[in-house]
């Protein structure tokens, strides 16, 4: 073969290059022209029907199928072919748009058409999406070969519209048929990102019919935007977009904790693998490929639906769980104090131990069982509430903790968790400013204190209720103190007086009979120096 003759081979002795692609340019534009031509009679059909709905669809199919024209004639122009001037990859792009377009109205045409009773249109459109299919599988398929080297890529006889072409996906498209008992999928927000307003238009009036909310966005930036400012149940992205295409928005999308379980589907009219291996990898939860088969989309969404259902499910769950473990937590610190709290949660056990040097003190209300006989328990337990309150309050203050309440009985101790310099210097000042709130309360209450030092053991007991409690001679002896003490007063035993005697002043009551202990001596405070 000479070199003039280099991209001139002998087809079966008939076709060379330049009446292959003349060929194909004929074979081209023959479904385009079925589409245009029923697109335009259906058009004249509904005119005076009362179909507005339908015409408009009908004008968008048979511009978009002029489009089809005009780039076939634009790319395999008869001075193109003569000069060598052609691009597939170009050609097959400027028709894949439109194609999608063409298929996607067909399809809902169909759909519309059989809600609306009017068989007698089914099946032009029929027509209309068969040759658009078939058109759209023979470019996948003859206009894949850019050497076009062999006449049999595109046999003289093949009949586009009928279906002819040896592409398996050609047969697939032209056998489909729309689904028109079609599952409605559980109803969404979701998001379509298309740069191309007649993709957005029919594929959000394609998920309004299926019971979805669908909002659009013309560009990535502005689904950011939107994916921000508002929640979406599903995102239907697509991949080739100016400024940010579909991979960047999924990475920005991903990599927000706020946004990144929104589910994605991918959309393109590219089919390569690579490019939906990509999309996966990036966190994309599906991909489909323009035109998509409606039924399989409806799958598709209703799977990344469910699947966002069970993640927010699970979730909720995960975060209810928390608030429970908060509170359960929360409720153990009102119960027992905090170091207890943290050797249960990390041994599911609380050892009893014996302390020494540990200030007992209990508060006493005088008089309060006679003072409830007389009043309702509304007026009586909220003026408790009050002043237990600000005892509890009065006992943090001065790093104490509170052991308990019994009745009108208020019992803490200073030494035992946690460290303090002087437990009885502490007890004392603390009982002070308890005193000091009693009598700002407006019941006229009056209190007595008692306070006696010693060693003691600590443990929690109980099963279904934790208590922890303390046990042994210095708790009950604080109790005999306080129970026969002065009224008004902080009393001291003579162990607690000899600890704190430097710090303060006060008086000794004498000698009294404590049930229980034998004579006890106990001191009044007065103050301190």
């Amino acid at each position: 073969m000479t070199s003039e003759d280099s991209d001139v081979r002998p087809l079966d002795g008939v076709l060379d290059r330049r009446k292959f692609l003349a060929n194909m340019r004929h074979e081209l534009r023959t479904p385009i022209n079925h589409i245009v031509g029923y697109s335009e009679m259906l058009q004249e059909e509904a005119e005076g029907q009362d179909q507005d709905n339908l015409i408009s669809d009908l004008k968008k199919v048979q511009a978009e199928g002029q489009q089809l024209l005009d780039v076939i004639n634009d790319n395999l122009d008869p001075a193109k072919i003569d000069s060598g001037e052609i691009s597939i990859g170009r050609l097959r792009h400027e028709l894949r748009t439109p194609l999608n377009s063409i298929i996607g109205y067909s399809e809902m045409l169909q759909e519309e058409a059989e809600d609306q009773g009017r068989d007698d249109f089914l099946p032009d459109l029929r027509n209309i999406g068969t040759a658009a299919k078939n058109l759209l599988a023979f470019m996948n398929d003859g206009l894949s070969l850019e050497e076009l080297d062999y006449a049999d890529a595109i046999p003289n006889d093949t009949d586009i519209e009928s279906g002819g072409s040896s592409n398996r996906d050609g047969a697939a498209w032209a056998s489909y048929e729309i689904d028109s008992h079609r599952t409605p999928t559980a109803p969404g927000i979701l998001l379509v990102v298309d740069d191309n307003e007649m993709n957005r238009d029919m594929l959000s009036r394609r998920l309004e019919r299926d019971g979805h909310t669908v909002m659009v966005a013309a560009n990535g930036h502005r689904a950011l935007e939107m994916l921000k400012s508002k929640a979406f149940d599903l995102v239907l992205l697509d991949v080739v977009m100016p400024e940010m295409d579909g991979y960047q928005v999924l990475a920005q999308l991903k990599a927000d904790d706020s946004l990144r379980g929104i589910p994605v589907i991918m959309l393109s009219a590219m089919d390569e693998i690579d490019g939906v291996v990509r999309c996966i990898e990036m966190g994309a939860d599906d991909y489909l490929a323009k035109p998509f088969n409606p039924v399989l989309l409806r799958a598709r969404i209703r799977a990344g639906l469910e699947n966002k259902r069970l993640r927010d499910q699970e979730s909720n769950y995960l975060e209810q769980i928390e608030k429970e473990k908060k509170r359960a937590d929360d409720l153990l610190h009102v119960i027992l104090p905090g170091p207890v709290v943290e050797e249960l949660m990390l041994t599911d056990m609380v050892l009893p131990r014996r302390y020494e040097g540990v200030a007992v003190m209990f508060c006493d209300i005088i008089e309060f069982t006679s003072y409830c006989d007389r009043r309702e328990p509304e007026e009586v337990i909220p003026s408790l509430q009050r002043l237990v309150e600000s005892f509890e309050a009065l006992t943090l203050n001065h790093n104490m903790e509170k052991i308990k309440t019994i009745g009108d009985s208020f019992m803490a101790a200073a030494g035992l968790l946690k460290s303090v310099d002087n437990s009885v210097l502490t007890s004392a000042r603390c009982g002070l400013d308890m005193l000091g709130a009693v009598r700002q309360m407006p019941n006229n209450w009056h209190a007595r204190i008692g306070i006696h030092v010693g060693p003691l053991v600590a443990g929690v007991v109980g099963k279904s209720q934790y208590l922890f409690d303390v046990f042994g001679d210095t708790v009950n002896t604080a109790a005999r103190i306080e129970s026969n003490g002065m009224a008004d007063s902080v009393n001291l035993s003579k162990t607690a007086w000899d600890a704190i005697s430097d710090h303060c002043y006060g008086e000794s009551l004498g000698m009294v009979e404590a049930k229980g202990k034998g004579e006890l001596e106990i001191f009044r405070l007065r103050g301190f120096i």
